[in-house]
């Protein structure tokens, strides 16, 4: 089966949910009880992948302390090969803590300097040139990789015929002419780009959906995917435009990783030899699911379980899985 190399941030999430939006007018706040879960985009990804039925590798760092500990166990018991995730002598591992709003939306704090570090030299070439896929998560939020990191992995990728794909996280401290300034050399050697809305604007500077495909269209790139969360997505291929819904039977209840998901289900739709609309669909199905539990891929699917959503709710002529 094909191959997928994630690379970027991993951290140990503590989500707390039911958390009032007056915490700070309280001095008192009741919870359920909590758990450590892994999270980061690129970890996200991979774990979903892995539930998914999809090999998958993992490069990030994380520290040598009990939260690396955690997610490295973690993301084995997912299993996701883990070979190249380098355990950084002095810096602690990342950690997100996560309030849950009773609606679903939720808040970061982050502490993940850690993630800054990562660069091209902790990528095993051998891990590239055994990938199909070649996955970058949280572009705009890992300084190493932004800074050149990104574009030397991409292009070696291109260089070994393995397809690119990337989303985004940050840049509150840039504006957006500074980010395609210095997102440009990644962006030339990405094939696909699958930023959410709210960071399309932030990259692109413009609101309008097809102004923000305008802003990309020159670039190389060759699919554009933006997440509208609870309305779907929007794809273009420069030439052709498609809307893919999400699902209204699925109740959030946790709505952490929802676009990771979203990603993990795009690329196994991709490695299945779908075309984007129906990549995007399975993608949203493999989202709707996971809402549905706590933790950044807690309700994630098998590839079974979603594919026979598909099937049984409308989608006949939905593609046949190899």
């Amino acid at each position: 089966m094909k191959k997928v190399l994630c690379v970027g941030m991993v951290v140990m999430d503590l989500p707390l949910r039911p958390v009032s939006p007056s915490i700070f007018g309280q001095d008192l706040c009741r919870i359920e009880a909590s758990a450590w879960t892994t999270g980061g985009d690129a970890a996200n990804v991979a774990v979903s992948l892995a539930k998914l039925g999809t090999p998958v590798f993992f490069c990030g760092l994380a520290g040598k302390d009990v939260a690396g500990d955690f997610v490295e166990r973690r993301l084995n018991e997912c299993g996701v090969d883990t070979q190249a995730l380098i355990r950084h002598p002095t810096l602690g591992t990342g950690v997100s803590h996560i309030l849950i709003e009773p609606n679903g939306d939720r808040h970061f704090l982050v502490s993940g300097s850690i993630n800054d570090e990562l660069d091209y030299s902790y990528i095993p070439d051998d891990l590239i040139a055994a990938a199909d896929i070649v996955y970058l998560g949280s572009a705009m939020g890992l300084y190493g990789m932004d800074h050149g990191g990104t574009a030397a992995l991409f292009k070696r990728a291109h260089e070994l015929g393995k397809l690119t794909l990337s989303d985004f996280v940050g840049g509150a401290e840039y504006s957006s002419a500074e980010i395609l300034t210095l997102l440009e050399p990644m962006l030339r050697e990405t094939d696909i780009i699958l930023p959410s809305y709210l960071e399309a604007v932030k990259l692109s500077g413009e609101t309008e959906l097809p102004r923000i495909r305008d802003k990309f269209s020159g670039l190389g790139i060759k699919l554009l995917v933006v997440k509208l969360g609870a309305e779907g997505c929007y794809i273009t291929d420069f030439r052709n435009e498609w809307r893919v819904p999400t699902f209204d039977e699925f109740k959030p209840v946790d709505t952490t990783g929802a676009g990771d998901s979203f990603v993990g289900g795009f690329i196994r739709g991709t490695l299945e030899g779908w075309d984007p609309e129906a990549a995007a669909c399975f993608g949203s199905c493999v989202a709707s699911f996971n809402v549905t539990k706590v933790g950044a891929t807690g309700g994630v699917p098998d590839f079974d379980t979603a594919y026979r959503y598909l099937i049984d709710h409308g989608g006949a002529r939905f593609p046949h899985r190899r």
